[in-house]
């Protein structure tokens, strides 16, 4: 089975959601129309019920004249600000190792739309659940990859989410991490890191070892993997390693990922400073400046005056410095960069969350540099300084050795919300989990107060493995089934064949929704488009030598009418006054009666005889040039060369003059690009 991706919006853009335009035919007088979203978010993580967020109200946007037509555009929504501020990153912490679960940088949501016109409500529609994910990418590339960066661009190359260097160069001590997003489907049930160690000596045969694994893995999640030489166990390897390479693999040893290689600085370097940085696509970076560099300490006193001593001790001040605050701030200089180093520097200034790695734990930062030189021409070699001060003031000092053990008071985690587990496809697993955990002492079983809630994922402390459930057995809404031919036709046929669409088939219940019927056909229809490509198309299309030749019961008194390409053409019987009352086209849709069919739709049996004529009308690319073949019974009858027109289509004389229809006749219509 293929794999396939699924989108996600980048809640750090615009994400914009349009309501159609209230009916202008039923509602003509529009003073009174009143657009309302509701923006619907999940309770807790990975629940499977919403609430609420925000519920948003505009009116229509004024209708435009164009053409001589009126454009009704609805009203537009802007979700992007409340999404980023619902969720947040998940910083890596100190001395981190193997799979952690970034439970905050994903959320699904839905929205709610209505309108109403004078209080009356006219309108109701609830939208399919969709992904945002606390990442961003420039305006300059946002409207080219905004509806498939995570699916034609990240997806369908396994990358990982960063920006930087692949062959980047790491110190032995330096820690780093890549951050994998699980948006494919099938899901993967177990994720393996796999690493090759290549050493120095060239005798010396790269080693490939498993690093870690972590079962449980859910759709639409960012993975944390700790890949740094200290995490890997590479710093106790016998022999000097030159570098190494990791990447993901799936229960069955088959590749998830890119493949991104490090090597290991083998210079000794007097000044090195890591910087832990947050980059634009949700993961955590870091980069070491090689450069020298220099702290300085900024002191802020808070002095008072107090009442002379009357007695003149000279040891009796009249001042009392209250407090005293030192803000410290790090200026560094790069080392030596290459032009995409300089380029990448960038991310690091942009970056909303910044940390200096030191012996014990990770000190957060705040840039203080504001102008940037981002490109000189021919210049090399390339260098930069930055400059940073520590996000946290210092009040006193201390110089304490590295603690490596503390004695706490005993504590452990407990159940606080669970819900059903779901497949990637919305069904239920029949099994429930632990979604959120609380802290407490075991001694007296209250809670920890200064510990937070958190979630229940794999690879933390205290993690509760999910269990069967009966109620979890059934998932409350399933999908339709789907039996639909591509709208593309094979373009890879044999000399003399004529290329066909596929059959796209989605089984009835492959998805599933906890919300409602449309929520969970909305999921199938999405997985029908994602497969109607040329390119599968071109894999499990038809290839026929003769189209124009096929069995057809044709019941008494009618004729059959079949087309290739369905959906590139309609056809139409005007009667004697020049109006249209049989056919498949598109302004007979809300007419009715007997032989009116929708829109595109294929093999249609027509009544023989009738006062009036046929046309047809051939769709595409504005100004295409296309060749209309008609058959009857296998013969062909008639050929026709027409360019379309600006509007992209051309009305077609598909029969010779005095044609008439027989009983049983069938009509074959092949339309080929010139």
């Amino acid at each position: 089975m293929s794999t396939s991706y699924l989108p996600l919006n980048l809640a750090q853009n615009p994400i914009v959601v349009n309501v159609d335009a209230a009916d202008p035919v039923l509602i003509t007088a529009r003073a009174g129309l009143r657009y309302y979203l509701e923006l619907m978010v999940p309770d807790f993580y990975g629940a499977n019920t919403f609430s609420q967020l925000v519920e948003f109200e505009q009116s229509e946007i004024p209708p435009e004249e164009v053409a001589g037509g009126v454009i009704y555009r609805g009203a537009n929504f802007e979700l992007q600000d409340q999404l980023d501020s619902l969720l947040f990153r998940n910083a890596p912490v100190f001395d981190q190792t193997g799979i952690r679960v970034c439970d905050g940088l994903v959320t699904p949501y839905y929205v709610h739309a209505r309108i109403t016109n004078n209080d009356d409500a006219v309108y109701e529609h609830n939208f399919p659940v969709e992904f945002a994910i606390k990442a961003g990418i420039a305006e300059r590339d946002f409207s080219v990859f905004k509806s498939d960066f995570f699916t034609a661009y990240i997806g369908v190359s396994g990358k990982f989410l960063t920006w930087s260097e692949d062959g980047k160069r790491v110190q032995m001590n330096q820690p780093e991490f890549l951050y994998w997003l699980s948006n494919c489907s099938p899901l993967p049930s177990q994720l393996a890191l796999r690493c090759e160690v290549i050493y120095a000596s060239l005798n010396t045969d790269p080693e490939v070892f498993t690093v870690t694994t972590l079962s449980g893995v859910t759709a639409m999640t960012v993975y944390c993997l700790a890949v740094g030489p200290s995490a890997l166990g590479l710093i106790e390897k016998a022999l000097p390693v030159a570098g190494y390479k990791v990447w993901l693999e799936d229960q069955n040893g088959a590749m998830l990922s890119e493949v991104r290689t490090f090597r290991v600085d083998p210079e000794f370097r007097r000044n090195v400073r890591i910087v832990l940085f947050a980059n634009s696509l949700g993961g955590f970076d870091t980069i070491c400046f090689t450069g020298q560099g220099e702290e300085s300490v900024k002191f802020t006193r808070s002095v008072s005056d107090r009442y002379p001593d009357y007695a003149f001790e000279p040891q009796y001040s009249e001042q009392i410095i209250n407090g005293v605050t030192g803000e410290r701030e790090l200026a560094v200089n790069t080392g030596w960069l290459k032009p995409y180093g300089r380029t990448y520097l960038q991310e690091l200034l942009l970056s909303k969350e910044l940390y200096i790695v030191t012996d014990r734990a990770f000190l957060p930062l705040v840039p203080v540099t504001d102008s940037f030189r981002a490109a000189v021409d021919d210049e090399g070699p390339i260098g930069r300084e930055l400059i940073f001060r520590y996000a946290n003031p210092e009040r006193n000092f201390s110089s304490l050795p590295k603690r490596e053990f503390i004695t706490v008071r005993p504590t452990a985690w407990r159940p606080k919300a669970t819900a059903c587990l779901l497949d990637n496809n919305g069904r239920r697993t029949g099994k429930k989990g632990v979604m959120l955990l609380e802290k407490y002492y075991l001694d007296d079983n209250t809670r920890v107060r200064e510990a937070p809630i958190k979630p229940n994922v794999p690879g933390t402390e205290g993690y509760i493995a999910p269990d069967n459930s009966l109620d979890c057995q059934v998932t409350p809404f399933l999908s339709a089934g789907i039996s639909r031919a591509t709208t593309y036709d094979r373009s890879n046929c044999p000399n003399g064949q004529v290329g066909g669409p596929a059959m796209i088939v989605i089984a009835a219940g492959t998805y599933g929704s906890e919300l409602s019927q449309a929520d969970a056909d909305a999921k199938a229809e999405a997985d029908y488009k994602r497969q109607n490509t040329q390119a599968y198309t071109d894999i499990n299309g038809t290839c026929v030598v003769a189209p124009e030749i096929y069995d057809w019961a044709v019941p008494a008194g009618k004729w059959h009418y079949r087309t290739g390409k369905p959906s590139k053409l309609d056809i139409v019987f005007r009667d004697t006054n020049n109006y249209p009352i049989w056919g498949n086209s598109y302004f007979l849709q809300n007419q009715g009666g007997a032989n009116v069919y929708p829109f595109g739709s294929n093999d249609l049996d027509f009544p023989v005889g009738g006062s009036g004529h046929w046309d047809i009308r051939v769709y595409g690319n504005a100004g295409s040039s296309k060749r209309v073949r008609t058959y009857r019974n296998a013969v062909l009858v008639n050929t026709s060369d027409v360019t379309l027109n600006q509007d992209g289509y051309e009305q077609v004389s598909w029969l010779p003059g005095g044609f008439t229809f027989n009983s049983g006749d069938k009509l074959y219509i092949r339309v080929d690009d010139l």
